[in-house]
């Protein structure tokens, strides 16, 4: 996850345009992920922290990464009220700065688009779960012939994504499609076996 396109001056705009504006797509992440107290949640490519909010304000514990120095900075700041139960760190998909079964839930909400080695950090995703833990990947959904499209997953890329996840060791994942207002997300759940 490359994070540092982040760290220039257009980083702050964007920052600050994923700050806010997006408590439907975090309580929907939240819901989808069934967090609640006693959920220990990852959040990879954390961004300014907005779903790091819905999850410690559910009771959860959580992490939020990001390689990203000005976003860890700002979900520092826009988490502040919610210390100790929310803590920032640097790290990628691919290098997550947690311990082996240490999370309930793990998700990346419009970041998997920017991991360098999307394998990887399946892989890193299933080290940090522990046995029945949940994970869940978001993206915008893209539209054909869309401006955005390469910050989006297309159906047949979420549902590659889906099998790439199975690949990883997770049971049951499934491609989903949802529609949030007028966004449109590709929604990939999966869960790491209890055994």
């Amino acid at each position: 996850m490359a994070g540092h396109e982040f760290d220039g001056p257009l980083g702050l705009v964007a920052g600050l345009t994923m700050a806010v504006g997006r408590g439907r797509a975090a309580g929907f992440v939240a819901d989808a992920a069934g967090v609640g107290p006693g959920d220990r949640v990852v959040d990879v490519g954390c961004g300014p922290g907005r779903f790091l909010r819905e999850a410690a304000e559910r009771g959860a514990e959580v992490v939020g990464v990001d390689p990203s120095r000005r976003m860890r900075r700002m979900a520092e700041r826009f988490t502040a009220r919610l210390r100790p139960r929310v803590t920032v760190l640097d790290g990628s998909a691919e290098r997550l700065p947690l311990e082996d079964r240490s999370a309930t839930v793990a998700w990346a909400v419009a970041s998997v688009h920017h991991w360098d080695d999307v394998d990887a950090g399946l892989a890193e995703l299933h080290r940090v779960l522990a046995p029945g833990g949940r994970v869940l990947l978001a993206e915008r959904l893209a539209r054909p012939r869309g401006w955005f499209n390469h910050h989006a997953l297309t159906w047949e890329g979420a549902q590659r994504l889906a099998e790439r996840a199975s690949a990883a060791g997770f049971a049951d994942a499934a491609a989903e499609r949802h529609a949030l207002g007028r966004r449109r997300l590709a929604v990939v759940r999966a869960h790491r076996p209890a055994a």
